[in-house]
């Protein structure tokens, strides 16, 4: 009976359409990808920032949709192609700097969400169309054996490729940052640095530039505490900021990402 009862689980699961696998299998991997993310960043950062905390929504809302998926839930298939979008308009707004950086540490995560999100997004729209007839009367969903599988292979194709350049190209942009000269430096682990722009205080004649340079795996800002005063947006790693600083003060600056890093110059 329990062998059985196997055997029409497995026949079950073989039967399910190319585009259910897609559908549910990338937003497991997703999730699993994205939590593996926010354990690394616990590990590095602790959860005292909240950060951790989105990581886990990020990785449990794919799960959700995934089992609805699972059970072939026509309103799943949309509502799994909504959310990767939503979840693409995020990371490319808030990441797009680091996406460009194979040394961010946010790299290889993005590198494998982004074309995964993607995917889904194509296969939820084309499965929520189809799905009225039946995703087995179209081939490029119901059969790997077809442009849908194609598609999908591509995907893990660039996304293998991406992982494997962004090794590479990690290690050279890492290699050529040691060379770089700046004033003050964005220090390694920053987000728990004692002092993470070093030096912490940096004294500077009126009118002269000041560079700083970003050491830590993951982006930062150079951000006034006065609003409008200045702004680096976003520098991922061996990346450099300049300003110019035309009137002496005192000026405190912070990370928009991670306010507790906080520094100081000092013009006179």
């Amino acid at each position: 009976m329990a062998l059985e009862q196997g055997l029409s689980t497995s026949s079950g699961m073989r039967a399910k359409p190319f585009a259910v696998w897609v559908i549910a299998g990338g937003l497991v991997f997703a999730a699993i990808v994205t939590f593996a993310g926010a354990v690394l960043y616990l590990i590095q950062n602790g959860a005292g920032d909240g950060v951790f905390y989105s990581y886990l929504i990020f990785a449990i809302v794919p799960l959700v949709f995934a089992v609805f998926a699972w059970r072939e839930k026509r309103w799943a298939y949309i509502a799994a192609a909504v959310v990767c979008i939503l979840f693409l308009i995020l990371y490319v707004a808030f990441s797009f700097n680091s996406l460009l950086n194979p040394a961010d540490n946010a790299f290889a995560l993005l590198a494998a969400l982004v074309p995964t999100f993607a995917l889904v997004t194509v296969f939820g729209i084309l499965a929520f169309r189809s799905a009225k007839l039946g995703l087995r009367q179209k081939t490029y969903l119901a059969s790997v054996r077809s442009t849908g599988g194609l598609l999908t292979l591509a995907v893990v194709g660039f996304v293998i490729g991406m992982l494997v350049a962004g090794t590479i190209g990690s290690s050279v942009i890492l290699r050529n940052t040691a060379g770089t000269a700046a004033d003050i430096s964005i220090v390694p682990n920053a987000m728990s640095a004692a002092i993470p722009y070093s030096p912490a205080t940096f004294t500077v004649a009126v009118g002269r530039m000041v560079t700083w340079i970003n050491l830590d795996r993951t982006a930062h800002t150079v951000t006034s505490t006065v609003a409008g005063q200045f702004d680096s947006g976003s520098v991922s790693t061996g990346q450099t900021w300049t300003g110019t600083f035309t009137q002496t003060g005192t000026y405190h600056y912070y990370c928009t990402y991670h306010p507790m890093m906080t520094g100081t110059i000092i013009v006179q």
